[in-house]
């Protein structure tokens, strides 16, 4: 049986998992920068909304782009720490993409100027294959994100705002406007994590990936002598 994501309500400001990789804004033209320029590991913290560790299942994940969709491998033992998903290139001209669940999609509303971050390996030493790395979907229009570095053949964190400032796109060629990107997340139908990076054979393993809120504003303190 597939699990839900474990999902934390309340108001209060939970620790994001462990520090990720924030990206800075990236264009599709962009050059990938040497691994010393990569950005620099930060912690992030807000209300977590959506937790995957893949600990006894792939949770409802599937595989898309190259193939019908289907369901990824699950290795119980292969993740960070654990148990992962992992997607096998089925060679047919398409970039595959890990699936996230509907109940996860469903989501994304309330994680407007949060952050979306996971651990990503590939086959490849040398990636070949340039293409979007997160794609949200919905009637409103299309919007995806590129790191300005692809993951390695090791765990590779990797992290986004899920704000137009972080250097979100349009419908494939424009900047997302602040307008497009909330009227996109207030319905969205799809969210997508690239898997493929190597032209040809490839393979790529996922691992907790993290949907998290905005960070909640510290109360202001009361003056001294007042409740």
């Amino acid at each position: 049986m597939l699990t839900r994501p474990r999902v934390t309500t309340g108001p209060a400001a939970l620790v994001l998992a462990a520090a990720v990789a924030l990206a800075a804004p990236a264009r599709a033209q962009q050059a990938q920068p040497p691994p010393s320029q990569q950005p620099a590991l930060q912690p992030l913290t807000g209300q977590v909304l959506a937790h995957y560790e893949f600990t006894s299942s792939a949770q409802g994940w599937r595989i898309v782009g190259d193939t019908d969709p289907m369901p990824p491998i699950y290795d119980p033992t292969g993740g960070r720490e654990g148990g992962c998903i992992e997607g096998i290139d089925q060679a047919l001209g398409e970039t595959w993409y890990f699936n996230a669940p509907a109940e996860t999609v469903a989501l994304l509303p309330s994680a407007i100027g949060g952050t979306l971050s996971y651990w990503l390996k590939q086959s490849g030493d040398q990636v070949s294959l340039n293409d979007d790395d997160i794609v949200i979907i919905g009637n409103a229009g299309r919007l995806s994100y590129r790191f300005p570095t692809s993951p390695t053949t090791s765990w590779t964190p990797m992290a986004v705002r899920l704000a137009p400032s972080a250097g979100w796109v349009w419908n494939w060629n424009k900047p997302a406007t602040e307008a497009q990107f909330r009227e996109l997340l207030a319905a969205p139908s799809q969210l997508l994590i690239r898997g493929e990076y190597v032209t040809g054979d490839d393979r790529a393993s996922l691992d907790t990936v993290v949907l998290a809120a905005p960070p909640t504003a510290p109360e202001p303190s009361s003056p001294a002598g007042q409740p």
